[in-house]
């Protein structure tokens, strides 16, 4: 092996060290924010389960019950308002759990790479 050749070998496992050592301290510090996150995350799924089209519908039913026919249409209508809004936010944040649960997969570079 050439002295050349040596030097970039050496070189090459000095960077493959440093990047283990960056991805462990980034593994760290995104633990730390993971934490913080997930009751932002809870509240997401929550808010989820109360706009899915079942809890609606008995939430409704309910209202049509308590408030009567006149009262319920008024309020069906500024709720679904406020429900559309909350679908709408939603779907901007993406899939609940995105930042906790699934995050991107972590390959080392091919041994004989470039």
């Amino acid at each position: 092996m050439t002295k050349r050749e040596t030097a970039i070998d050496r070189r090459r496992a000095e960077l493959l060290a440093r990047s283990a050592q960056l991805r462990e301290e980034i593994s760290r510090s995104g633990a730390g924010v993971t934490g913080r996150l997930g009751g932002a995350e809870r509240g997401i799924k929550v808010a989820k389960a109360l706009t899915s089209t079942p809890v609606l519908l008995a939430a409704g039913a309910a209202l049509l019950a308590y408030a009567g026919p006149a009262r319920a249409v008024h309020l069906v209508g500024r709720g679904l308002v406020g429900v559309n809004l909350l679908r709408k936010l939603l779907a901007a944040l993406g899939p609940a759990g995105g930042v906790a649960a699934g995050s991107a997969s972590r390959r080392e570079p091919p041994a004989g790479g470039q």
